[in-house]
């Protein structure tokens, strides 16, 4: 894909998980690095690999905290969804803004940041257009493990239509309203399958309790 950009996920109150979610303390990407946010993780992951912006779409309560690990390439915007909404409102809020994208990466913030090969792989099928099980170019590809969903979700900007109109839907209603023109790839990745959605889940990946930033 010529121009790839990322959609971040981070309104999200994180009440089950005892914080916000976007404020995360999240382990340094290299070896000397510090913690930084996880909201802020996901976005120098897509950065270093496949995309040219990123867009965290989060609440007005995190926004200035966030701002002071922001970095070029980086643009928090502020939820101004209607509250009922959940995570559509925030694709409602990016999807104005993706300017001239060809594909829009769409991940919540409470999951680990997606391996570069793994993302690859999805824009790749994307890119690959029609096949024979698929006779029209996909317009959205979701990463499959084990049989299993995950996440994030590949989609073409034009896929992302439907958020500049009144009242969108959940985004997993969406991609099933698209059809076979969403496909799943299976991927041999199984941090796709993770969700940090209470503490135990933490546990689970850093091995320890979650911590926030502030």
């Amino acid at each position: 894909m010529k121009s790839v950009i990322t959609i971040v996920l981070a309104a999200g109150a994180g009440k089950r998980l005892g914080g916000p979610k976007a404020l995360l303390a999240w382990p340094p990407a290299t070896k000397g690095g510090v913690e930084r946010p996880l909201a802020l993780a996901h976005a120098e992951a897509r950065l270093a690999a496949e995309s040219a912006r990123v867009l965290v779409v989060v609440r007005s309560s995190v926004f200035h905290a966030l701002l002071a690990h922001v970095r070029p390439g980086v643009d928090l915007v502020a939820w101004t969804a209607r509250d009922d909404l959940g995570p559509a409102g925030s694709l409602a809020v990016a999807a104005p803004r993706i300017g001239d994208a060809d594909a829009v990466i769409v991940t919540p913030v409470d999951v680990p940041p997606a391996s570069a090969a793994t993302v690859a792989r999805l824009l790749a099928r994307l890119e690959a257009g029609a096949t024979s099980a698929s006779p029209a170019p996909p317009l959205a590809v979701r990463p499959r493990h084990l049989g299993r969903g995950g996440h994030p979700v590949v989609l073409r900007a034009e896929a992302l239509q439907r958020y500049l109109e009144a009242d969108p839907p959940p985004l997993r209603d969406h991609l099933r309203a698209l059809g076979d023109r969403c496909v799943d790839e299976e991927v041999d990745d199984p941090g796709v399958l993770h969700d940090l959605n209470v503490p135990v889940d933490v546990i689970r990946v850093l091995g320890g309790p979650p911590r926030f930033l502030a």
